[in-house]
């Protein structure tokens, strides 16, 4: 709308009614809220259907987090009474016909042979009830957040007035997800009705289209995007892109964020509106007034030049992922489980569970994948892990290592111990090894690494079991050092 010279935001109109949407105190362990309004006097295409379930679609799999955040139902108003009800009932109680299945499934059913109940059904996995639209005569809507009814969650080009409504844990994001859908149907020429949601002792009603306060300096501009402006110059650029300038104090603007820019969260965002609106072709290039040199830090021209001397030394470097799991990382290893960067019981993909805690696990996946190649195999990997730091402001902290494993029928101790002389030595540095008990490695031939009487890593040949665990026949040896206390 900026590139259209729009000086405000235009709201849009909702005209009130008497649509009701109960909450029931059943859903409330479940998917504990919901959200709705009408549209009335639409004029749908095949064109806009098509839109529509694509914006739906991408609302799911973006924002909605694949519709764990939030999932959108559309139905056709003709065929809801209402007052509707947002409850939960046990899945063998629940009976419709899911849209597109031509048979009454009851809410077991779906999950096994629907095929979005077969993509989503993990989202009401360990639940004793699932959720439910139902409307006054006792009709099911949908099943959120897996599939509407065929009755009445079909869209046509007959079709000219729809019930919308959003399920989820967060009530903000449905707030946010209906103020940009009837922003949207009012684009579409629709009419816009708000419907009251009773939710135990409250009432709101939806859409709330509900404006935010944000202010932006003229410092601000100007440190951000290098361009000096004034008030006046800010006010008509903040305008174009949508929001209305409140006041104008000295060097500040005040500025109210429609309820559509979800994306606008403090000064910079604000910041880089003014900045579109203003051309960002139009902002000149200018060297920055310092008198430094951009470089490398020196620990990396140093990290660098380390894993040039190794390749030099006959490694080949690999990359694995930082995301893994915890089998890998302790079970196939023969250890215990030690504290970590886990991600969760929920996330899509169970191979990806959390942040690996050491790289030698993940390089073993290379001689993994590489197991049908010519031997010896000899790699090197330099990698950040994360590990848990209560003192951290994220409670995390990256740690740079570096990783060496030989896998051949020659290799021993005594080869890995060449490699850890080669990089102490390129290092500058003296070290020595303590004897330790690991249980990843052979006892007697596992060390920890010592330099400056510090433990900065170990070095050892893996035993059988782990051997056995990766599924490896050659003899395996390796060293992990931790550049952090060495570099």
């Amino acid at each position: 709308d900026c590139y259209r010279g729009l000086t405000k935001y235009q709201e849009i109109k909702v005209s009130s009614s008497n649509y009701v949407h109960q909450v029931d105190n059943s859903v409330k362990k479940y998917r504990p809220y919901t959200c709705s309004f009408v549209v009335k006097n639409l004029k749908f295409t095949d064109e806009n259907i098509k839109s529509l379930m694509w914006i739906q679609e991408k609302i799911h799999e973006t924002y909605g987090r694949k519709r764990k955040k939030v999932a959108v139902g559309v139905y056709d108003l003709e065929k809801i009474s209402f007052p509707v009800t947002y409850c939960a009932k046990r899945p063998k109680e629940i009976e419709f016909v899911p849209l597109g299945m031509g048979r009454r499934l009851n809410g077991e059913k779906i999950l096994q042979k629907h095929p979005t109940g077969r993509d989503y059904g993990e989202l009401l996995g360990g639940f004793d009830k699932y959720p439910l639209q139902v409307d006054a005569q006792g009709e099911v809507l949908s099943m959120p957040p897996i599939i509407n009814s065929d009755r009445s969650g079909k869209i046509d080009v007959e079709t000219k007035d729809v019930f919308v409504e959003c399920t989820g844990p967060d009530e903000d994001a449905l707030d946010n997800v209906m103020n940009i859908l009837a922003t949207m149907f009012y684009d579409w020429n629709g009419q816009i009705f708000s419907v009251t949601i009773e939710d135990g002792k409250k009432t709101i009603t939806c859409p709330n289209l509900k404006v935010t306060k944000r202010s932006i300096t003229l410092e601000g501009i100007k440190n951000l995007i290098g361009i000096k402006l004034n008030t006046k110059e800010v006010s008509k650029l903040i305008q174009k892109m949508g929001h209305n300038v409140l006041e104008i104090k000295e060097n500040n603007v005040l500025v109210s964020v429609p309820s559509v820019r979800t994306d606008i969260w403090h000064e910079v965002d604000l910041a880089d509106d003014v900045a579109r609106a203003y051309g960002y072709n139009n902002i000149n290039a200018t060297i920055p007034n310092i008198s430094t040199v951009g470089g490398m830090l020196p620990k990396n021209i140093l990290i660098e030049d380390l894993c040039n001397f190794l390749i030099g030394f006959g490694l080949i470097e690999v990359k694995t992922f930082a995301l893994t799991n915890y089998q890998d990382q302790y079970e196939k290893m023969s250890l215990p489980e030690e504290k970590h960067i886990s991600l969760g019981e929920n996330t899509q993909d169970k191979n990806l569970s959390m942040v690996r805690s050491w790289l030698i696990p993940e390089m073993m996946k290379t001689l993994v994948a590489n197991r049908n190649k010519e031997f010896p195999q000899n790699i090197f990997e330099v990698g950040t892990i994360v590990v848990p730091d209560p003192k951290a402001d994220v409670k995390a902290r990256n740690v740079d290592k570096l990783g060496c494993l030989l896998c051949g029928e020659q290799v021993d101790f005594t080869k890995i111990k060449q490699i850890l002389d080669a990089v102490i030595s390129f290092l500058d540095l003296n070290y020595s090894i303590k004897e330790t008990k690991h249980s990843s490695f052979l006892p007697g031939r596992v060390g920890e690494i010592m330099v400056k009487g510090k433990k900065v890593g170990v070095i050892g040949e893996f035993s059988p079991q782990v051997l056995t665990n990766w599924d490896l026949t050659m003899p395996v040896a390796g060293l992990e050092l931790d550049l952090e206390k060495i570099v």
